[in-house]
């Protein structure tokens, strides 16, 4: 056999076994679609804790109205002021698997672009040690939800396996392999998120419920202490025979004394009562798009968890289709949501 003929048999059976091995490219945009929808998931419940931190700042400009003594009153606003730039801290467990998630999906992302071309340099390992760093700082704080490390050298890996030579098949074994070992970290990061947004007593569920009894309780406080009927008394005395206010008593021609009340009512103004509406509706909002994001996240889980398996099977993940519309759609209700919090 000539070394031509050799060299063509043997060229066949490397494309045969890679054909075999590899994903398609229709597979690769699944995947691809997928990190796409996934790498800014986290700005939607990170937007239920904002937008309670700015209720609770809000609100309590209620009970600083209540304060008359000038010293007082300005010490209160400037503690509300204090809070406004502090704010409540995100819970750091969740902060992290925030973090995680986006850095996953944004290794996932590069790794199933149409066009690869990242270079070879210094900043590729250091990508991948983020990653590890993020969830080995996660793995201290909830070891109850240990999450797998190694992902980011896997990534660094990957890529510097490729470079700007990094071939399909190589792309799609590399996705493959990120895919299956992420997805046991995509499980403890959707418990711990899950937690967050509907757990125990500090979750934002109970937040929110709590927050909207402090908006009504202080918005009536405000109101006893500003909507208040005025009743003056007054007295006028009149002297008869001098150039002063006078009464002339024409038959007793004596001094007289008049007394009466005078009436107002002092009311807040539409300003406050604006105030309150506007926070209850954005509670209403919030609670909302914490349901909504509840939701999500058992869809995010379950469309990596059929991602995964389906690629396991080599399967031209038409099954997957409907997981992934699935999600996409939860990720669209909770931006329409977002777009009504003032």
């Amino acid at each position: 056999m000539k070394k031509s003929e050799t060299l063509t048999i043997l060229i066949g059976l490397l494309l045969l076994y890679c054909g075999c091995a590899s994903l398609t490219k229709s597979q690769l945009a699944e995947v691809n679609q997928f990190s796409q929808l996934t790498k800014s998931f986290s700005a939607y419940p990170q937007k239920v804790f904002t937008t309670l931190n700015e209720v609770r700042t809000q609100e309590q400009f209620f009970m600083a109205g209540t304060i008359r003594d000038p010293k007082k009153h300005q010490q209160s606003v400037l503690k509300i002021d204090t809070f406004r730039k502090t704010g409540a801290k995100l819970d750091k467990e969740a902060g992290l698997a925030f973090q995680i998630i986006n850095d996953y999906a944004q290794k996932l992302v590069r790794l199933t672009a149409n066009v690869y071309s990242l270079k070879l340099d210094t900043a590729v390992s250091s990508l991948g040690t983020n990653l590890d760093n993020l969830i080995g700082k996660y793995n201290s704080l909830a070891p109850q939800h240990t999450a797998p490390t190694g992902l980011g050298a896997l990534f660094s890996d990957l890529v510097l396996l490729g470079g700007d030579l990094y071939i399909h098949d190589r792309q799609a074994k590399g996705t493959k392999e990120f895919v299956i070992r992420g997805d046991t970290l995509i499980g403890a990061m959707a418990v711990t998120l899950q937690d967050f947004l509907s757990g125990n007593d500090n979750s934002l569920m109970h937040s929110i419920a709590r927050e909207r009894e402090n908006v009504n309780n202080n918005y009536l406080e405000f109101l006893k202490h500003n909507d208040e009927e005025i009743r003056i008394t007054y007295q006028a005395d009149t002297i008869y025979g001098k150039n002063k206010l006078r009464k002339k008593d024409s038959s007793a021609k004596k001094d007289v004394t008049v007394i009466g009340q005078l009436y107002a009512w002092r009311s807040t103004g539409i300003g406050a009562d604006s105030l309150y509406i506007n926070l209850l509706d954005n509670l209403d909002a919030d609670e909302l798009l914490r349901q909504q994001c509840l939701a999500a996240v058992e869809k995010l889980r379950k469309a990596h968890h059929k991602l995964m398996e389906d690629l396991q099977e080599k399967k031209t993940l038409k099954e997957i289709y409907a997981e992934l519309q699935d999600y996409g759609q939860s990720i669209g209700k909770m931006n329409s949501t977002l777009k009504t919090i003032k």
